[in-house]
């Protein structure tokens, strides 16, 4: 793979001293589809294989902007890509990369989104403990989530939500039907990411509530943010579902109640 890309590099008159102005849009275009081929080839390699990987195809260009163009191609890729877990590799392009200032993007405002995507997710990762969490129970008391690493018997389910977003309503509803039917342990979180309480206790009574044995639901809210779960957990919008083994460990992450 690493030979075909120099092969290819070559072959548009892209050599690693080129000048990446001179590349035309006929050329960028078979570039940039001979990446979306590339990493294409290794999305079924583990993340480490892919960010080895993406090193070599940066790192295969010397001139600036064309690596410029390279990496953003990449970073563009694995940011915005329905496999799950592959957001690992975005975060290590901007801090090899664009953190340092090894490469340069566009604009400071897109340096600024790469940054904020990075701390938004990098504490969330497939294989990372679940982030400790202490936030307020619909009755007054207060809830210390993975404190230590805590291992538990069942699968836990983070379910980050809001009163006036149309999906959660959909998907709270799905959920619902789901744990009531479900045999295997599950402690089920319903986080609520707004402010109101009195939305909050309704939405708790109209959505959610089941009598399955099996199933602990918990109704966590946390309004002055002082957990920090939005970048903990990565909750930029809502719903936001993650898995969580009984090790403590996170197995799914931007779930739907289908996946």
């Amino acid at each position: 793979m690493k030979r075909l890309f120099t092969i290819l590099l070559a072959f548009l008159g892209l050599s690693l001293t080129s000048n990446a102005q001179q590349l035309d849009s006929a050329k960028r275009v078979l570039l940039d589809e001979k990446l979306s081929e590339y990493v294409a080839a290794i999305e079924t390699a583990g993340t480490d294989v892919q960010k080895e990987e993406c090193d070599f195809l940066i790192e295969s260009t010397s001139d600036s902007l064309l690596k410029s163009h390279v990496a953003k191609t990449i970073y563009d890729h694995y940011s915005n890509s329905p496999v799950m877990g592959v957001e690992a590799v975005a975060i290590h392009v901007y801090d090899k990369w664009y953190k340092p200032g090894h490469v340069k993007m566009d604009s400071d405002a897109e340096l600024l989104g790469a940054k904020i995507f990075a701390e938004f997710n990098r504490m969330s990762q497939i294989g990372c403990f679940a982030p400790e969490l202490q936030m307020e129970a619909s009755d007054g008391s207060f809830v210390q989530l993975f404190q230590d690493g805590d291992k538990q018997n069942g699968f836990r389910i983070l379910y980050f939500y809001d009163t006036d977003c149309s999906n959660c309503k959909i998907q709270s509803i799905l959920l619902s039907n789901l744990l009531a039917t479900e045999s295997f342990p599950i402690e089920f979180y319903a986080i609520y990411t707004g402010d109101n309480r009195d939305d909050w206790m309704k939405y708790i009574s109209e959505r959610f509530g089941t009598s399955n044995m099996s199933v602990r639901i918990v109704h966590l809210w946390d309004p002055a943010i002082n957990s920090d779960f939005q970048r903990k957990y990565g909750v930029v919008s809502t719903p936001r579902l993650l898995l969580v083994g009984p090790d403590g460990v996170i197995l799914g992450r931007g779930l739907d109640v289908k996946a």
